[in-house]
């Protein structure tokens, strides 16, 4: 009896202490965590409850933190649209200046416009014909030739009007011939002869077209308009013609439409007027 009176009080024993020690576990499992780890365990807690999973909070702010720049970009493109519209609103009275302007006005500006321009190629033309009677001032320097009249025995300084007549038939003859440089030649000793014989004009139009012949084109020009220099000459249509077809020949299309738009306004009864009309329909 002794021996089971013992037994009983050494089960007793061990199963209070069994006892004390998973309370002892317990606190030292609760007191593991600190202050910031039991809140945060509340709040997943909370969190868990109200059906809220930290991966769908933190997709969340990732979302809204991606908006933020868009937001902030806005503002600029508006800015951007505001001055645009500042620029247009700037160009409009410009625009309507413009708008304002009445057809009379502008039809009494376009005639102008249109008579400076025609001045502009009188201009130009004075200019050449000076510059070809300068030119032609200074042959005749450079020759020593001087000036002749016509004398009661029929005759042009040291060369009698037929003996002139006979020189200027042969240097045709020249040219008829294709040769173009002996009638060069032929042509400006009797212009070095006389300068005011009755056909000292076309001697000088006869060069320019031996040297148009031989694609001198610009002592070609040269030579055309020295012609223009010859007071009441029969070859000035004929010399405007060819300096259409100089400029023409060299490329130069503005100086070639220049020159067949002054032969058909100076010229109107000309026998190159069709074939000047021609030419300003290719060019």
């Amino acid at each position: 009896m002794k021996l089971i009176s013992k037994l009983l009080m050494m089960l007793v024993l061990a199963f209070f202490m069994i006892q004390c020690a998973g309370s002892a576990d317990q606190i030292d499992d609760d007191s593991a965590y600190t202050d910031e780890e039991q809140q945060q365990k509340e709040l997943d807690d909370i969190e868990a409850l109200l059906g809220i999973s930290p991966s769908e909070q933190e997709s969340t702010e990732e979302q809204q933190t991606a908006e933020e720049p868009v937001a902030q970009n806005t503002a600029p493109a508006d800015d951007t649209e505001k001055l645009d519209l500042l620029d247009t609103n700037e160009s409009i009275p410009a625009d309507q200046g413009m708008a304002a302007m009445s057809s009379s006005e502008k039809k009494k500006l376009e005639k102008e416009i249109q008579k400076l321009k025609k001045q502009l190629k009188q201009k130009d033309k004075t200019i050449s014909n000076l510059s070809a009677e300068l030119s032609v001032k200074e042959d005749q320097l450079s020759k020593k030739s001087s000036s002749f009249t016509s004398s009661s025995m029929g005759a042009v300084g040291d060369v009698s009007l037929e003996e002139y007549q006979q020189r200027y038939d042969e240097a045709r003859q020249a040219f008829e011939s294709r040769n173009y440089q002996q009638a060069i030649q032929l042509f400006e000793s009797l212009l070095a002869a006389s300068s005011t014989h009755p056909l000292a004009d076309n001697a000088q139009y006869w060069i320019g077209e031996s040297q148009f012949m031989l694609r001198q084109y610009d002592a070609a020009i040269l030579s055309f308009e020295k012609v223009f220099t010859f007071s009441n000459s029969n070859k000035n249509a004929d010399a405007q013609y060819k300096l259409g077809l100089c400029y023409m020949l060299k490329g130069d299309k503005t100086k070639a439409r220049d020159e067949f738009n002054r032969l058909i306004e100076e010229y109107p009864k000309s026998n190159y007027v069709g074939a000047a009309k021609r030419k300003l329909a290719r060019l």
